[in-house]
């Protein structure tokens, strides 16, 4: 066997191993379906792939990267100088830009371990569950941003953007999409 089979074989033997675990981690999240393409877009997908192969500290690392960039893009959008996350989510919330939700959701996300993750602190959790449970907690809460911030409706087949002014326009009525494999 050559190290390419050997890879092969190592690889799919531990995705068999895992199947169960990543479909049961997979069921208990989502992902919002489509958002606009911007250049957060794909790190965005990634949150929910990184929790669904266990893959937690990048998990939660991400989505709070995610708040982060998501914040700035909207105080971007709305013209609001905020300062560090956590003043761009007040000022979001306060300008009427999220809802309460939204807002609970952002703070749930970027929470009192950002940098005791973000830094890898001594203190950082070890225990298994409670970093699946940390971030499954973040993917869900990326979910409900996303739902609120960049949600649609649908008529006559096309995308209809609560918040147009999110999404990047490329045309008359076309706007530039990202569109989730699963979800």
């Amino acid at each position: 066997m050559n190290e390419k089979e050997f890879q092969i074989q190592k690889i799919r033997s531990s995705l068999e191993a895992d199947i169960e675990n990543r479909v049961q981690r997979g069921l208990r999240t989502k992902v919002h379906p489509i958002i606009p393409y911007h250049y957060f877009s794909g790190a965005s997908s990634e949150c929910r792939d990184l929790f669904i192969d266990g893959h937690f500290y990048g998990c939660i690392s991400l989505c709070q990267a995610m708040v982060e960039a998501l914040t700035r893009f909207l105080c971007k959008i709305k013209n609001l100088n905020a300062g560090d996350v956590r003043a761009r989510i007040s000022s979001l919330y306060k300008h009427h830009v999220i809802s309460l939700q939204c807002r609970d959701a952002c703070k749930k996300i970027h929470a009192n371990d950002r940098n005791t993750i973000h830094h890898l602190n001594e203190d950082v959790e070890t225990d298994y569950q409670t970093l699946l449970s940390r971030a499954e907690e973040c993917v869900n809460a990326l979910y409900d941003i996303e739902s609120e911030v960049f949600g649609y409706t649908q008529k006559d087949g096309a995308i209809v953007p609560k918040h147009p002014e999110y999404w990047p326009m490329t045309g008359p009525n076309t706007a530039s999409i990202f569109i989730r494999a699963h979800h």
